[in-house]
């Protein structure tokens, strides 16, 4: 019958997608063949990074890469500075996880004031909580982001606490000592709260430098406990897919030099199929991520975004601390090698 469908859907296996029909032209594909699960480097390159990356690289080494957020900025910031390539010479608060922390903090480098959406403070040596105060003025924040070479943000949480009479988001949870049950509310997020957040962030940083690429990541690293009355992992999955498709929809607005890089999809997608576990098991800790995944997502990351003899310097940072040429196989460290 003309039109039918049957053809397609009928049966399992290759003829279940249609793939002799012609929509099937112009298409990604998933990688269906074990072959193609030998090789990690090339494994993310040809089905992860398409879409994601520049045509080509064109960062040097003397370009300053200002990284924020969770675990893929920290990583990324500590792997180019050991390997002098980049680092930010200025200090950034740590644990800005979530879109309004992110937000407000860019909002005050850039033009001095808060977003009136996130909570600021610090802690003190002694577990005082303070409101935060930078370490320098404002402009010297503003002239920072105005020289960056590049921005990576990497967002961790969509379950945040806000005080609800005056509507702020705290940057990180809420300090015991000041916690107030009949105001302070423990909250999901929604895609477009987030949404806003990023575009807001995206424009802000665009006042003061117009053609530094901005890269977001989104945190593999699951929650570590939820108030939501359900499982953490259900939780966990629903928090990075509200972040997910934030980032998806903001991102795809158009705006130049704005990327995506997918080290989630990496840990999270590659890491069920591989037999190498993802997340580390040492420590009695399986929250943070392998070390074999975490130089590969780093090494990828360099040679999409830098140019060849920065690539290079970074090859020798890591040959010198004797991490293997071909990282494509997974490897272990020597007993007692750490690198963070």
């Amino acid at each position: 019958m003309a039109g039918s469908l049957a053809p397609s859907v009928k049966g399992s296996g290759p003829a279940s997608w249609g793939e002799r029909s012609w929509h099937a032209d112009n298409v990604t594909t998933y990688p269906d063949n074990i072959a193609d699960w030998t090789d990690m480097s090339r494994l993310i390159r040809e089905f992860v990074l398409p879409g994601h990356i520049p045509p080509s690289p064109f960062l040097t080494e003397n370009d300053t890469i200002i990284t924020l957020g969770s675990c893929f900025a920290r990583e990324l910031r500590f792997f180019l500075s050991r390997y002098g390539l980049s680092s930010a010479n200025f200090w950034i608060p740590s644990g800005l996880n979530n879109t309004f922390a992110l937000a407000d903090f860019v909002s005050w480098c850039v033009t001095g004031k808060e977003t009136d959406r996130g909570y600021r403070y610090d802690r003190t040596d002694s577990g005082q909580i303070v409101e935060w105060k930078p370490d320098d003025e404002q402009r010297v924040y503003a002239q920072h982001l105005s020289d960056a070479g590049a921005f990576a943000f990497t967002l961790g949480l969509a379950e945040v606490w806000e005080d609800t009479q005056t509507g702020q988001v705290f940057w990180r949870g809420v300090p015991e000592s000041i916690f107030d049950d009949q105001r302070h509310r423990f909250r999901l997020s929604t895609v477009e709260e987030n949404v806003s957040n990023i575009r807001e962030m995206i424009k802000l940083i665009r006042t003061v430098n117009h053609i530094a690429p901005i890269v977001f990541t989104l945190s593999p690293v699951p929650l570590k406990a939820t108030y939501r009355p359900q499982s953490c992992i259900t939780s966990d999955c629903v928090s990075k897919s509200t972040l997910r498709v934030a980032l998806d929809q903001a991102i795809n607005d158009g705006a130049e030099h704005v990327y995506y890089y997918p080290s989630f999809e990496i840990v999270k997608w590659l890491g069920c199929s591989l037999s190498f576990m993802a997340f580390s098991m040492e420590d009695d800790n399986t929250r943070h991520v392998s070390r074999w995944y975490v130089i590969n997502i780093i090494k990828e990351f360099v040679s999409a975004f830098f140019e060849p003899a920065a690539v290079a310097k970074f090859a020798a940072g890591l040959k010198a601390d004797g991490i293997p040429d071909d990282t494509s196989q997974p490897f272990r460290y020597a007993a007692g090698q750490t690198l963070n």
